[in-house]
């Protein structure tokens, strides 16, 4: 399911040379985010019941994690 999903991210507009392990996080069935550089820093964060609404939030970080039992986004950064 994940392989079609992931073939189908650039539908959604996601770029896809950020469907990578170093861009892409999945802490559970639940959502996956994606981190991109690329026009703009941005996390594309994918709800998994609503995989064609993805929410898009300006953020420059090193990595981004969603919890997955409540919305709330995890940022890696270097200070």
């Amino acid at each position: 399911m994940i392989d079609v999903f992931c073939e189908s991210l650039p539908s959604i507009g996601v770029n896809p040379q950020f469907i990578t392990f170093t861009n892409v996080t999945m802490e559970s069935d639940k959502f996956i985010c994606i981190r991109q550089t690329s026009p703009q820093n941005s996390v594309v964060i994918i709800d998994m019941n609503m995989p064609m609404q993805p929410l898009r939030r300006p953020i420059t970080a090193d990595s981004a994690l969603m919890n997955p039992i409540s919305k709330i986004l995890a940022l890696k950064g270097i200070i």
